[in-house]
């Protein structure tokens, strides 16, 4: 009885996270289709001067980094969905390589962006945010090629947060700008610190839910 009722509890809290983890990536899928359409497909719909502003001369160091970046957040999103891992590993392996690439190629772009962004302060930001993205891609990539499952999908987590900071970016500037403007003492020095903040802040965040989790459940073990 005790044993039917321990299953029935731990079914119901797979199944309730189950709708949790669905419920958090259709809405990052929301604000990552909505990022590219009114910003990334922009660049491609209006390729002129006005639409690039002080990029346009490092035009195709942006569009390096929206095309990486597209692919990235795309990809990401099916590779989070672990109902797509159990039924199609397969797909799942291709979908992450695919995802490897994007990666590489708006880390690149981003990079390169980086050393042209004005106000500076902002570039070094880009440029830290380029160098998590690295960091966390490359564990994730160690980590499968070893055949450490769980550290993977750590590390492929982390490297996804950083990847949607682009979209965190927007959804601080365009939807919280009471939260924005007092991120700084002018307009470029609020974007900078959205800039630190859009990646800084949810990795900490899930650091503290994964970190909690863990705790929880040693203790429940225990």
């Amino acid at each position: 009885m005790a044993s039917s009722a321990t299953l029935s509890g731990g079914s119901s809290a797979k199944s309730s996270s189950r709708v949790i983890t669905i419920g958090l990536l259709l809405i990052a899928t929301g604000f990552a289709a909505r990022f590219i359409w009114h910003y990334a497909a922009q660049y491609f719909l209006h390729y002129n001067a006005k639409q690039f502003d002080y990029y346009w001369p490092h035009r195709f160091r942006l569009i390096t980094h929206i095309c990486g970046g597209i692919l990235a957040l795309v990809c990401g999103t099916f590779q989070l969905w672990t109902g797509l891992r159990m039924r199609a590993m397969n797909v799942h392996r291709w979908i992450g390589r695919v995802y490897l690439v994007g990666a590489a190629v708006g880390i690149i772009g981003a990079f390169l962006m980086a050393v042209y962004s004005q106000p500076r302060s902002f570039g070094v930001g880009l440029m830290a945010l380029a160098s998590a993205w690295t960091v966390t891609t490359g564990i994730a990539c160690a980590a499968i090629l070893s055949g450490r499952v769980e550290m993977h999908k750590e590390w492929m987590m982390r490297s996804y947060i950083v990847a949607f900071a682009f979209v965190t970016f927007r959804v601080f500037t365009d939807l919280l700008p009471g939260i924005t403007k007092h991120l700084g003492s002018n307009t470029d020095d609020a974007g900078t610190s959205v800039a630190w903040l859009c990646w800084v802040l949810p990795l900490a965040i899930y650091e503290v839910i994964l970190q909690s989790s863990k705790l929880l459940k040693d203790g429940a073990a225990a």
